[in-house]
């Protein structure tokens, strides 16, 4: 094998590494588009930032998303729908951190998320 040769194969394994973590960096900006997408994940987000990073517990949450959202939902069926449905997707994103076993969640404001927050 030649210098070339070798020089060739280091720079495609270069750009083969590049291109997965460009990959990996879509991917990750496609789930973040994707929990934003929901008008309930956002108002979750914007309860959340005002807490300074600290926890909240799931039920205070629930109520104080119950006086946010248009359709009066009752705060024990959000509380379903933020354990099953919301914050999982939210926590898989690093959106938030939340402890399912605690019933706890904690905003980690990722920049991304701030910038098309502060768009919308």
């Amino acid at each position: 094998m030649t210098t070339s040769n070798v020089n060739q194969r280091e720079d495609t394994t270069a750009g083969e590494s590049r291109g997965n973590r460009r990959r990996t960096n879509e991917e990750q900006l496609d789930a973040v588009f994707e929990v934003l997408a929901d008008a309930r994940r956002r108002r979750i987000i914007r309860i959340l930032r005002t807490q300074d990073g600290d926890t909240v517990p799931v039920p205070a949450l629930a109520q104080t998303l119950a006086t946010r959202e248009p359709t009066d939902p009752e705060p024990d069926q959000l509380v379903i729908s933020l354990r099953h449905v919301h914050l999982p997707k939210l926590d898989a994103t690093g959106v938030i951190e939340y402890t399912a076993e605690r019933s706890q969640v904690r905003y980690c404001g990722p920049s991304l998320v701030e910038r098309l927050l502060d768009q919308v």
